[in-house]
Order: C-alpha cells, then structure tokens, then sequence
C-alpha cells in the first residue's frame, strides 16, 4: 500500500468518528493483579489498516480517537490519556500525558505518539531513524474521582497496522544544539566553545566552561540570529548563581556581568520563558 503521510487536516478528518456508543460494549472485569477495571470502550479507528509516517510537517496533527459513552452508574467526569505499546499485551508501553474528557475527541498529538514510539523503540539519536513501519498499539485509561476514591478503567487495544516517524521526537541528553552564547568574547560569532548542548531535563541545556569578562556584551542566539535571540528586558546584568529572565526579542539588550565569570551557563525554557543562570566553576 502506498505510504501516506498525514498531515493535520487529514489526520483530524480522516482518523475520526462522527459519533459514539451509549453503552459499554460488556460489563467491566476487574483484573486481579492491577485492581484496574477492563472494558471495552475504545472504537477501532477507521484508518488502522492504513501506513503513517509521522514527519516534523504533522507534529501538530493529531490521531484521532473515540469511546463509548461510559455508564458508571452515577454522574461523574472521566478523564482519558492514551496510552502505546508495541505488543498488544502492553508488557511495555508508553503513556501520553495529554488529558482527554470527551469520549468523541480523544486527539492526541502526532508529536506526542511519535516520541512514545521512539521511546519505545530505544531511539538515542537521529542516526535511529527513520524508523521502520511498524504495528503500533493504542488503548485508553480513564480514572473517574469519587470523593476520596478513584476508579480506574483500562480499554479493549486498538492498532495501526504502520506506523513511522522521520525525525528525532525524543529530547535527548548531551546532544549539540542550535543554541550559542554570541558576545565581545567571540566576535559574536556562533563559535563552538559556546555552545549548548541538550540537559538531562527536557528544555534544558548547558554550555562548557566559558568565560565572560566584565563590560564584554553578550546574548544568546541561534546560529542564524533567528528565531532565538535572547537578551535583556529592564534590567541587563546578570549575577551568577542567581537565575534571569531573557526576552526573545531580536532588538531586546545585551547582557553584561558585573565581573570576569568563568563557569558554566544553564538555560531552561518553561512556558515560553528562557531563563539564563550562570554557575561558577
């Protein structure tokens, strides 16, 4: 069959289901070894026979799921998340930490089911990949809070018969990136002595040891002066050891130290916020 690759308006369109059962399909089991209630709740999704690849240009579309309307007997909110294996034993698997509450829409990312998919194919680097066209495995689990009490819930398993992924998903630690601290020191050049490599958080990284002398500008920026280039807001010095905010702001300021700095420069990225912390050495 010829290989599709999806992008988020086939996704959303094509993989979905217009509408969904009232009931569940048979009665809930109780496993005995998880204490975790199995039912049949999840509908086969209609493009499971069909080969995906997954690429950098549809990380934003989504593989589009639906459940019965459960029947717990009593009103109640179920929260849903997906949850992928390999096997359909689900010996191994890898679950999405994207929230779902509506049986019709359970939608989640292509970005997100393409890092499940390389987490659990061992993927270290980009020499990994692509991966091959393989059986990927979906079911849900639901949990419904009662009072002091949850109730959790797993789903009957669903598969895509093929499924790949182009491009490096996964946050990898200690991997070069795109990211230089261009200054006085270097002729504001992208020099590889400043630059970033991957942390062992995601959207974290650190440089070597470095130095910055006191009344030497400096920012941080991509290689290319593009679409990350951090400098100061109000304030423009920085004291080591103390963290500060940066604006991604192409006409934002340099920034200075009070004094000579050698050591290591730590940037993290938490909702849209860079945040600089030099750690002296």
């Amino acid at each position: 069959m010829k290989k599709i690759i999806y992008s988020l308006a086939v996704v959303s369109a094509a993989l979905g289901f217009s509408s969904c059962e009232e009931t569940w399909d048979k009665n809930p089991v109780l496993d005995g070894h998880t204490g975790i209630l199995q039912a049949d709740f999840l509908n086969e999704p209609v493009m499971g026979n069909n080969d995906i690849m997954l690429t950098t240009e549809n990380s934003n579309g989504y593989f589009h799921l639906t459940c019965s309307q459960p029947d717990y007997g009593f009103a109640a909110v179920a929260t849903y998340r997906v949850q992928c294996s390999l096997t359909p034993d689900f010996s191994d698997y890898r679950e999405i930490a994207q929230d779902f509450y509506n049986c019709a829409e359970i939608n989640p990312l292509n970005s997100e089911v393409a890092a499940a998919l390389e987490y659990l194919s061992d993927v270290k680097t980009d020499e990994d990949l692509p991966l091959p066209y393989q059986t990927l495995y979906m079911r849900l689990y639901a949990f419904i809070q009662q009072t002091q009490e949850t109730t959790q819930y797993v789903s009957n398993v669903v598969s895509f018969k093929g499924v790949s992924v182009n491009y490096l998903a996964i946050w990898v630690a200690n991997q070069p990136a795109n990211l230089y601290l261009r200054g006085d020191m270097n002729g504001w050049g992208a020099d590889p002595a400043y630059q970033f490599t991957t942390g062992t958080e995601e959207n974290s990284w650190k440089s070597d040891v470095i130095t910055i002398e006191a009344g030497q500008g400096f920012k941080i920026a991509d290689s290319n002066w593009g679409s990350v280039n951090l400098g100061s807001q109000d304030a423009n010095t920085v004291v080591p050891g103390t963290p500060f905010a940066l604006n991604n702001d192409g006409g934002s300021g340099n920034l200075f130290v009070t004094s000579d700095f050698t050591g290591v420069a730590y940037l993290y990225l938490d909702k849209g916020v860079y945040t600089l912390i030099l750690d002296p050495q």
